[in-house]
């Protein structure tokens, strides 16, 4: 029995962890995650804006998650971080590249790899990517080509201040500048190799200055190139003798359009950001819909004209991003609360369904055991031979002691005045020992058992002999015919003179 029982509890552990695992299957895919790498080659407001605005967009779907990296300037470090994109295996790359020589083969990778690739604002030397969005940039190197001719009359010289010179736009600005400024050839350009960033705009302002150069305009890769410059040009005094011409136009205070406004710049050229754009291209991609490869984002130059229409623009944008990412905010709040509620909904299931199982467990397990009892206590109280032997599920002892019970109790049936303090002393059992033993078997009392027998024995004397009731009652342990009567009754639903009066219409 201890055998049955353990592999019975056995079964019912590996059902409950089979349970509890699909459950947990259910509940961890019901909805699948799409994740989207992001790669910006660097860092700065330009490219905070863009992924603030990305960001923002991912509300719009469900279930997207936006994985982001910035690799600082250093293409080699965004190569890595591309294929570390690859090994997670994103649904999908926004990659800005650094420069097209290093990034180039980490890009053609994700596409072998069946990953979507979006150019972001950048281009690489190879075909090998699934769309591109950002601006035009050889048509902004010609808006501020245009624009600084036109302001110094076709004459004079113009600083051009670029970042990496291996990035994408650097190549493409310079290249679209240069096409407007050969129809000028009155105005001289003298192209400086900057890196992006304001401190090394200003050195070379500085070197430049220094040797004796003049300036009459600066065209800025970018606002910071063109700060940069602008600071050189306010720390001689004569930054109010030059034309500065920045890339970015960002809103805030210090930024692109509000030193036009200050009359630092004399231009700044709104390079679009516009990350919702990007987030939508991505989702049609990934969703199966119709998507365009290339995409161009037009743009202008924030002249002292339009700068404040601009400025204001600008704040009412940055008024309804704000009241967008307090949504926001409260959005991640409101998911995690679900995301929590979810896996108690998932907990209370599990476990429902585990009380459900171990009670139904229990069920089968008492059932099966109750019905072991009444065979036991049927077999006990027909007087039939070799019954003990049938019982499979008891042990050798159980069934020894069974049988000698029984025999123990017809060589006493007839005694009227037995006890069982005394059926018990001579099995060497004391009165509670036999109780338990026989309850545990039988589902029974001793005594009920007993009188249960009594009757089973008196039923069959009724039907085989001609004794009367009172003899029968006599013989079967009962002192009062009356008593006996009323067991009987109890016991077979009819009174023993029923019986009796049922043989004699028989016999006639």
């Amino acid at each position: 029995m201890l055998d049955k029982n353990k592999l019975s509890m056995k079964r019912l552990y590996r059902n409950l962890i089979t349970l509890f695992c699909v459950v947990l299957l259910l509940g961890s895919c019901t909805q699948k995650k799409v994740v989207i790498g992001v790669s910006q080659c660097g860092s700065g407001v330009w490219r905070e804006k863009v992924n603030k605005e990305m960001r923002l967009a991912q509300y719009q779907y469900k279930n997207v998650d936006l994985l982001f990296a910035t690799a600082e300037n250093d293409g080699q470090r965004q190569a890595r971080q591309i294929d570390s994109m690859i090994a997670k295996k994103v649904d999908l790359i926004v990659v800005a590249p650094d420069n097209v020589n290093d990034v180039t083969p980490a890009i053609e990778r994700a596409y072998r790899a069946h990953i979507p690739v979006i150019l972001f604002d950048r281009k690489v030397k190879s075909a090998h990517y699934t769309a591109s969005i950002g601006g035009d940039n050889v048509e902004a190197g010609r808006e501020v080509a245009r624009f600084l001719a036109s302001k110094l009359g076709g004459k004079g010289t113009v600083l051009e201040i670029t970042g990496l010179k291996d990035a994408s736009p650097v190549i493409e600005r310079h290249r679209g500048f240069h096409e407007v400024m050969k129809n000028y050839p009155g105005i001289k350009v003298v192209t400086l190799d900057s890196n992006w960033k304001m401190e090394r705009a200003q050195e070379l302002m500085k070197q430049y200055l220094d040797k004796g150069g003049h300036v009459d305009g600066v065209f800025g890769h970018s606002d910071l190139g063109a700060i940069g410059a602008f600071q050189e040009a306010e720390r001689r005094g004569i930054y109010k003798q030059m034309l500065i011409v920045g890339i970015d136009g960002l809103p805030g205070i210090w930024e692109g359009v509000d030193r036009v406004k200050r009359g630092h710049f004399a231009a700044s050229y709104v390079y679009p950001t516009q990350g919702e754009k990007i987030m939508e291209l991505a989702m049609n991609i990934l969703q199966g819909k119709p998507y365009k490869k290339d995409n161009v984002m037009q743009s202008f130059l924030a002249t002292p004209e339009n700068c404040d229409a601009i400025a204001l623009q600008y704040q009412d944008l940055e008024a309804k991003v704000k009241n967008l990412d307090q949504i926001s905010g409260s959005l991640d709040t409101y998911t995690e609360v679900s995301r929590i509620q979810k896996w108690m909904i998932i907990v209370a299931i599990v476990i429902v369904l585990v009380l459900l199982f171990v009670i139904y467990y229990i069920y089968k397990v008492y059932r099966k055991k109750l019905q072991k009892q009444k065979a036991v206590a049927r077999g006990f109280i027909e007087n039939k031979e070799g019954w003990a032997a049938e019982l499979n599920h008891l042990d050798e002892s159980e069934r020894y002691f069974m049988d000698r019970f029984k025999k123990k109790i017809l060589e006493n049936m007839g005694n009227a005045d037995m006890k069982m303090d005394d059926l018990g002393a001579e099995m060497q059992l004391s009165k509670v020992q036999l109780y338990r033993k026989v309850k545990a078997m039988t589902g029974k009392t001793p005594a009920e058992l007993l009188k249960e027998m009594r009757l089973q024995r008196a039923y069959t004397l009724l039907q085989q002999t001609d004794k009367t009731i009172s003899e029968v009652s006599a013989e079967v342990g009962f002192a009062v015919p009356g008593y006996f009567s009323s067991c009987f009754k109890k016991q077979f639903g009819v009174l023993p003179t029923d019986i009796r009066n049922e043989q004699a219409t028989k016999k006639e």
